[in-house]
């Protein structure tokens, strides 16, 4: 009865895994610059998922539908506020029974820094719509988060290791493991430095500060600019410098626009003489999580395994649309330097979770690898070959993330000479050329994911 009951859950997880999660595959009208298309088919089949609410707000906002990109970022704030809330309560523990199972069979868990960026990205649709009241909310909270994340990463790490152990402790007891041969495998720092081995070239990279993207701070501290809120445009464009100055070379623009915050912050005039355009350039596509799979033995569990291995998260680069605009004004010409890199921000934070992903990975595999073992040794050949097939499907990382966040982000500043500014790429090819008005500020958003597609251009004037 219990060899039936096994084999049951086997082909139940082949059907599981046959069932991946209905994402809308428009990559191609994407590439095609149809991004209004797209929007539409996106509000006419909405999906109760958080990663698809996330895409579903960013390819609205491509589409320059602010009202509908808000609404899908509005529903991916409140999963994530509600995972937030459980955190904070400790009621993580409630879900113990699934962190050793195959990770995709369960909700995807929200990254700190798309919290940050969901925020981000409202406040500057707000400021796309002049909506300055509601802008200041949201780039108020994209801070916020920022301030709070270690110490909400703190709580969540501590609860997520509890599971794991309360999980392997009611695995044990239910195949009746023994605990002896749990920990031995476990431990087995082996196995851990053959894992950390194949993830040092990821890991090879000066980081930020734990949970903090410079954009947000950057474009913050732009937003309070554009309301004439220089004092507090200084303090944030100060915290921004201080993360990438020996980090990035766009560095030097944002010391320069918190010169100017400072300039303003202590000058009596209330009419400025010089007005200018910040460019501000969203580039390529931010990176690809794929899996990692270790198919050979690590480490000895027992004697008689037909199968060990174990799978975990690592991530892929992918290509820049451009390695910078020109921006030209009158006679004067200058290039978009990097501000941020997200590819940085997301391999941040994958480092911090490492640890844990790991545990959880060797955890999972030495409890399977028993149960494996014990199958064979009670039911014979064809009860080991299940144990395979189930290990096998157990045996997955979590690929899944928000695939429409950019690789990087660039900035730039000038002086307006004249009405006209043209934005070219590297190799001198007009993107845009905007007439704009010399007694005004302006930010001109720009969003190109490739090379051969068409860019999102947007301007706000203040």
């Amino acid at each position: 009865m219990k060899f039936k009951s096994f084999a049951f859950s086997v082909v139940f997880l082949l059907f599981l895994t046959g069932c991946a999660r209905i994402t809308p595959e428009y990559e191609k009208s994407l590439q095609k610059g149809d991004y209004g298309v797209v929007s539409e088919d996106l509000k006419k089949s909405p999906q109760d998922d958080l990663l698809w609410y996330l895409d579903a707000g960013a390819i609205s906002r491509y589409a320059k539908d602010y009202n509908a990109s808000n609404f899908f970022f509005d529903k991916s704030e409140s999963k994530i506020k509600e995972y937030d809330k459980k955190v904070l309560a400790g009621k993580l523990l409630e879900s113990v029974g699934t962190v050793l199972t195959n990770d995709t069979f369960i909700d995807y868990t929200p990254k700190i820094y798309e919290g940050i960026m969901v925020n981000t990205y409202k406040g500057i649709n707000f400021l796309n719509e002049k909506d300055f009241t509601n802008a200041r909310i949201e780039f108020n909270r994209a801070l916020e988060r920022q301030r709070r994340a270690k110490e909400f990463f703190e709580k969540e790490i501590a609860q997520e290791k509890e599971k794991i152990k309360k999980e392997q402790e009611k695995k044990a007891k239910e195949k009746n493991l023994n605990k002896a041969d749990i920990q031995k495998a476990q431990n087995n720092t082996k196995t851990q430095d053959a894992i950390e081995k194949r993830y040092s070239n990821l890991f090879a990279f000066k980081p930020y500060p734990d949970f903090l993207n410079p954009f947000t701070s950057y474009m913050s501290g732009l937003f309070f600019i554009a309301t004439k809120d220089y004092v507090k445009a200084a303090d944030i464009l100060k915290e921004t410098y201080g993360m990438i100055k020996d980090n990035e070379d766009g560095a030097s623009y944002v010391k320069k626009d918190l010169k100017y915050a400072l300039k303003r912050a202590s000058s009596l005039k209330t009419k400025e003489n010089k007005h200018y355009v910040w460019v501000v350039f969203e580039n390529g596509k931010g990176p690809k999580r794929d899996e990692l799979r270790f198919d050979i033995p690590l480490f000895v569990v027992t004697r008689g395994l037909y199968y060990t291995g174990i799978a975990l998260p690592t991530f892929k680069e992918q290509a820049e649309a451009y390695n910078y605009l020109r921006i030209k004004n009158g006679k004067k010409s200058l290039q978009t330097k990097q501000v941020a890199s997200m590819d940085k921000v997301v391999k941040t934070e994958f480092k911090k979770r490492f640890p844990l992903i790991m545990t959880r990975a060797i955890a999972r595999t030495v409890t399977q690898s028993l149960i494996q073992y014990q199958l064979k040794r009670n039911v014979g050949l064809v009860g080991g070959i299940m144990g395979v097939a189930y290990q096998g499907f157990m045996n997955r990382a979590d690929t899944r993330q928000w695939r429409q966040l950019p690789k990087n982000f660039q900035i730039a500043r000038v002086e307006l000479k004249s009405s006209d500014l043209t934005i070219e790429n590297p190799k001198n090819a007009e993107i845009v050329k905007l007439n704009l008005d010399k007694n005004k500020n302006h930010i001109v958003f720009v969003r190109a994911i490739e090379a051969n597609t068409k860019p999102i251009v947007t301007k706000v004037s203040f």
